[in-house]
């Protein structure tokens, strides 16, 4: 079977790129999720030789699952045919393919950071405490490295900032 073939702390990792993959494809996530726990879980289970119910809570088990989820969601929002893209673009005036290009690359180096920080180390036994902490650092430091400030901020917040003055509330 593929459970033994696949080495299993590999598994999170590539449950995570599958479930990607699938729910980018369909722009579905809740279906994806649907589609691969009953997949995900038994090669997991097979992975970690599971005979006993103490291994259920193995952390490449958990790791596998919250693999599937979290594949799935970054697959749907990165996604063209997703229901939340095409509403947000609607819903915002702007055109589709341009909303789907402003938010690639923001979905991209979390889905990275994601595979790489926390998916991969994962199942080498690395907690994932650690691992959170790590990403949440990596996405720090990238973002004030690649991230620039946008311009006109300050007038934008000086001309939209809510004074608590009574006469600027509306009180019907």
């Amino acid at each position: 079977m593929l459970g033994d073939a696949l080495p299993a702390s590999l598994l999170p990792l590539i449950v995570f790129l599958c479930a990607a993959l699938v729910a980018f494809c369909t722009g579905t996530s809740w279906a994806t999720m649907a589609i691969l726990m009953p997949i995900a879980i038994p090669l997991a289970w097979q992975a970690i030789n599971g005979s006993s119910a103490a291994e259920a809570s193995a952390p490449v088990m958990l790791a596998t699952i919250g693999s599937v989820l979290a594949g799935s969601i970054f697959g749907d929002h990165c996604s063209p045919l997703s229901d939340t893209t095409v509403l947000s673009s609607r819903a915002s005036g702007c055109p589709h393919i341009a909303h789907v290009r402003t938010q690639m690359p923001y979905a991209l180096l979390v889905g990275a950071v994601s595979a790489v920080v926390c998916c991969w180390p994962v199942g080498w036994g690395v907690p994932a405490w650690v691992l959170l902490l790590v990403g949440l650092a990596v996405l720090v430091v990238v973002m004030r490295l690649v991230g620039r400030r946008v311009e006109g901020k300050e007038e934008f917040q000086q001309s939209h900032q809510l004074v608590g003055h009574a006469e600027h509330y509306d009180h019907r």
